[in-house]
């Protein structure tokens, strides 16, 4: 992708001010939010971002997020900046690189430092992110965090969902506490979801986000959110993991057992705030608890996504009803204790990745359903009341806060029951390759499948046959996911197992989309055949052999299957008597 350019007249410019600022002393603080007299002194303005500008009324917009990326490369020009694809409407999505010589895949993997992507504003109106990550950058380019870039290198894009951040609006995210000056929308240009795109690709930003991922290999990844509300959570910040049980458990268990309580205990003894993983209380009597979202087992997920790539995936969600302010600072507080943490511990965690990727699962049984399970031992869970607040510039509509500066004069504890992990519900086992045979035309009795849904209908995709339609579709999600693969050149003997469907069904509301999600019953068996030639191969033993398992097996619930991109094939008329997907035990070339 082409590099962001800042001009040489720029860079001098802006690293002029920017010693004046810092010799005087009136530059910004890089723990907090920017202090009443920096909007005085002179050259300190140029160090504030909008919310801090507007006494946190408004959120900043794309143009603004791209500028202030290129101010802070100007000042320090160890903050390279490059693009790595575009979002639907062709904003090209902007990529700080620091801790290396250049921004290229190459010159960051020449390092052999750890390496760590930050996105924020998947969801626009969930401002938080961007402008915390806009903060980094601030410190960053003042040198104050020069000792992360020692072992580490960072890969930051403040402004993932930039199409749903121009759609401002003060009467989007409903009740949450501002910015009363609007906010963008959940959804991309599309109005799809970018949060629910992780297996099937639909999206120009998933698109882009899974090629870097490919090109620049993260050991860690983090994605920045808000929650949606809990009149009275005590925590300002949730944070979660891939909830997949497929998951390296070596990886699961520095995250939860060792990174998170850590700069858990930190915050809280350094900002006197308390934060526990995502989740919201339900349930009354013997069954009330805190509990997670078993839809967060999914890779549709992008937290989870990271992890079944074997990315130490991290999902901030900063608390709604505390105030814009605070959300900011909470996730720059996470942000600083969780880089801190990685830097400081770069080999366990290049190591952990490392396994994790050499790692076989071949023969292994593997969930393709699961659920949350409890833990061990009650957890401390804290609440705080929240007050209703008359939005001045919305109709009937309060939003709700939590005021800042109350400390623990209104906090309470209750010690609940958590279910925070995931457990198989459901196995199967993961074979050493999957294949997708190449088969004839259909007969004539059978009706044409149309192509997988989308937006707006039904696409076109690929001529040819249904199977030749369906791998079409299969290889282009492959690519998109980096997930390798072959086509065999001449007929050969197979022999593996086949998978009998009993059941073929879809949902009836419609998904992300056009989607409907579609759910095979059925049992493996053996089955010896002749392969023939342009047939696809997709092997196991390779490091996306986890996402390649959920993408392909006939019961996953977040699989091509399940969104109808097999539909070619799955949806004829009459259905199909096998799944169009053999799995085998023998290397197939």
């Amino acid at each position: 992708m082409k590099p962001l350019s800042v001009s040489r007249a720029t860079r001098a410019l802006c690293a002029l001010a920017s010693a004046v600022a810092l010799l005087d002393g009136r530059a910004l603080a890089a723990q907090g939010p920017a202090k009443a007299t920096a909007t005085k002194a002179t050259g300190g303005a140029q160090w504030l971002t909008r919310p801090e500008r507007t006494d946190f009324a408004e959120t900043s917009r794309y143009d603004e997020v791209i500028a202030y990326m290129k101010q802070m490369a100007a000042v320090n020009p160890n903050i390279h900046l490059t693009t790595y694809g575009y979002t639907t409407e062709g904003r090209p999505l902007p990529l700080a690189v620091i801790g290396a010589p250049g921004a290229t895949a190459a010159q960051v993997l020449a390092t052999n430092k750890t390496r760590v992507y930050i996105q924020g504003n998947i969801h626009a109106g969930e401002v938080e992110g961007k402008e915390a990550l806009l903060w980094l950058l601030r410190s960053i380019a003042k040198g104050e965090r020069n000792a992360w870039l020692k072992t580490t290198v960072l890969l930051i894009n403040p402004i993932y969902n930039a199409d749903g951040n121009e759609r401002v609006a003060v009467t989007n995210r409903g009740s949450q506490a501002g910015p009363v000056g609007g906010m963008g929308t959940r959804e991309n240009a599309l109005g799809l979801d970018l949060n629910r795109d992780g297996t099937k690709m639909e999206t120009a930003e998933a698109r882009s986000m899974a090629s870097l991922l490919t090109r620049y290999q993260p050991h860690v990844a983090m994605d920045l959110h808000t929650t949606d509300g809990s009149s009275t959570s005590g925590f300002n910040m949730t944070y979660e993991t891939s909830l997949n049980p497929n998951n390296s458990k070596a990886q699961m268990s520095l995250l939860r057992d060792v990174l998170l309580p850590e700069i858990t205990k930190n915050v809280k003894a350094k900002h006197g705030s308390d934060w526990f993983y995502y989740g919201g209380v339900s349930g009354t009597g013997d069954q009330r608890a805190w509990r997670s979202d078993a839809e967060l087992a999914k890779p549709r997920y992008t937290s989870t996504y990271y992890g079944v790539r074997n990315i130490l995936g991290l999902l901030t969600e900063t608390y709604s009803y505390a105030s814009f302010k605070t959300r900011i600072t909470e996730t720059y507080w996470f942000l600083e204790e969780s880089l801190g943490y990685v830097a400081s511990h770069g080999e366990t965690v290049r190591d952990v990745v490392a396994k994790a990727n050499a790692e076989s699962i071949i023969g292994q049984q593997l969930a393709v359903r699961q659920q949350l399970v409890k833990a061990p031992a009650l957890q401390k869970i804290v609440f705080a009341p929240t007050i209703s607040v008359r939005n001045p510039y919305v109709a009937d509509r309060p939003y709700r806060l939590r005021p800042d500066g109350l400390g623990d004069a209104n906090v309470t504890s209750e010690m609940l029951p958590f279910y925070g992990t995931a457990e198989p519900t459901e196995t199967t086992l993961a074979p050493r390759a999957w294949v997708v045979p190449m088969t004839a035309a259909p007969t004539a009795a059978a009706a044409p499948a149309p192509a997988p849904g989308g937006v707006g209908g039904t696409r076109g995709g690929a001529a040819g046959t249904p199977t030749q339609r369906m791998m079409a579709t299969v290889i282009d999600r492959l690519e998109a996911h980096g997930i390798r693969y072959s086509v065999t050149t001449a007929d050969q003997p197979f022999s593996g197992d086949r998978f009998k469907i009993a059941t073929n069904t879809l949902e009836t509301r419609e998904y992300q989309g056009t989607h409907k999600g579609r759910t095979l019953t059925g049992a493996w068996e053996a089955t010896e055949q002749t392969l023939p030639a342009g047939s696809l191969v997709i092997p196991m033993d390779q490091p996306l052999a986890r996402l390649t398992f959920i993408l392909m097996d006939p019961r996953s619930d977040d699989g091509f299957m399940w969104w109808n991109l097999l539909d070619a094939v799955l949806g004829q008329s009459p259905a199909p008597a096998y799944f169009p997907v053999l799995r085998s035990m023998n290397a197939v070339r």
